[in-house]
């Protein structure tokens, strides 16, 4: 099987193997990229199609253990499992609603697997786990320690991938998949997850990215370079010096004033409903003994805007010099609406669809003109990458704070 880099080509794959089954032509697709998370996708087949008719459709798009994926010029924007299947007797046309291959894990407990001796440490009402070796959610525990927080991502899902004591009929891991590690990385932070939580590792990889300096993560599908017929998985993350996943190089460029640049159209959305003049922050305690702090700038006062205001709860603190912080950022982003940006851009011209991800910081050089948007260069990090089948692509950027 070859892969050509023509366009977008739509194709379906085993989950656990990567191993690509079929490249078909879509009746319709669409497609998403998203940062610390998975992506949708939505494709549609004609059955009767010429090029499926040596196919066993029915096997093909198994649901689950099948994956669907999108390529451009021969680069995975998208590919994870088929999680919904709908035939529409009709039209002789079958939806596959598709999620990245970060929705396993989703659907997948951190709990330990198969450490030697854990199982014989199971409370008695888990009766089968020291016969099938395997560690019972009440004595399981992942102690990660004396590591990057990236590269507590990395073990969570090692343990997922490799530590899963069951077997296929083939003999390999239960819990495998075609994923590429990064390498461990050392560093101070310490995470213990417990069993009895049941927590599912999606969610514990969401925390990781959440807390201050977390690491961006991402499982970024590729065809193997050795064997394109074979799709795997690269775990990304950040790491201490840089928890942020960017490109190595410059910000990508687009110029709305310039014409034949590739923009399409910039639209934008924006929400003055958090302005205010003075933020308040309570804390801890009620009434009288309530820990209050606020913060006031007259500056968007001045400019004749009317005088509003704006709070924020952090009810579990009692430190002033913490209340105040919030305050002073809570002040400083309510003096301007916030912008949500809409910018299509071509697929076919520089930067092509393919070169950027999600996490990626851009330079948007707005012309004059724009009904809402200053003239000037203005820089965005993108946060999700979504097309169909035509060469126009929708960029979603961070949202932005306007200028006065």
């Amino acid at each position: 099987m070859v892969v050509e880099n023509t366009g977008y080509q739509a194709f379906l794959c085993n989950t656990v193997t990567g191993k690509v089954t079929a490249f078909f032509p879509p009746s319709k697709v669409s497609w998403g990229m998203r940062l610390n998370g998975p992506g949708p996708l939505q494709v549609s087949l004609k059955i009767t199609a010429k090029e499926l008719r040596n196919l066993d459709v029915r096997m093909a798009t198994m649901a689950l253990r099948q994956s669907v994926g999108i390529s451009y010029d021969g680069q995975i924007l998208e590919c994870g499992p088929i999680w919904q299947q709908d035939y529409d007797a009709d039209k002789e046309e079958l939806a596959l609603t598709a999620s990245g291959l970060w929705s396993i894990f989703d659907v997948r407990k951190a709990l330990q697997g198969n450490s030697p001796g854990a199982a014989k440490d199971a409370p008695a009402f888990w009766a089968g786990a020291a016969a099938n070796g395997w560690v019972a959610p009440g004595a399981s525990k992942i102690r990660l320690a004396n590591l990057s927080l990236g590269s507590i991502a990395r073990e969570l899902v090692r343990i997922s991938i490799q530590n899963n004591p069951f077997t296929r009929p083939d003999g390999s891991n239960a819990g495998a998949l075609n994923i590429v590690l990064p390498p461990l990385v050392a560093g101070t932070s310490e995470r213990n997850y417990m069993g009895y939580d049941l927590g599912n590792i999606g969610e514990r990889l969401r925390q990781l990215t959440e807390v201050q300096n977390g690491p961006d993560i991402r499982f970024r599908p590729q065809f193997k370079g050795d064997d394109p017929t074979v799709v795997e998985w690269v775990l990304e993350t950040g790491t201490p010096a840089q928890p942020l996943l960017v490109q190595p190089g410059p910000d990508w460029i687009w110029d709305t004033a310039v014409d034949g640049s590739g923009v399409v159209k910039l639209g934008v959305k924006r929400d003055a409903t958090g302005m205010a003049a003075r933020a308040w922050v309570p804390g801890n305690g009620q009434e009288q003994n309530m820990f209050l702090a606020w913060q006031t700038n007259t500056s968007v006062v001045d400019l004749g805007f009317p005088w509003t205001e704006t709070d924020i709860a952090a009810k579990d603190v009692e430190d002033m010099t913490i209340l105040g912080a919030v305050a002073d950022r809570l002040v400083a982003d309510s003096l301007a609406p916030w912008d949500q940006w809409s910018l299509q851009v071509r697929a076919d011209q520089r930067p092509r669809l393919g070169q950027y991800l999600p996490g990626e910081w851009a330079q948007i050089n707005v012309g004059p003109g724009h009904p809402l948007i200053e003239k000037g260069a203005y820089r965005v990090r993108i946060m999700a990458v979504d097309g169909d089948h035509t060469e126009t692509v929708k960029l979603t950027v961070a949202p932005i704070q306007g200028r006065l």
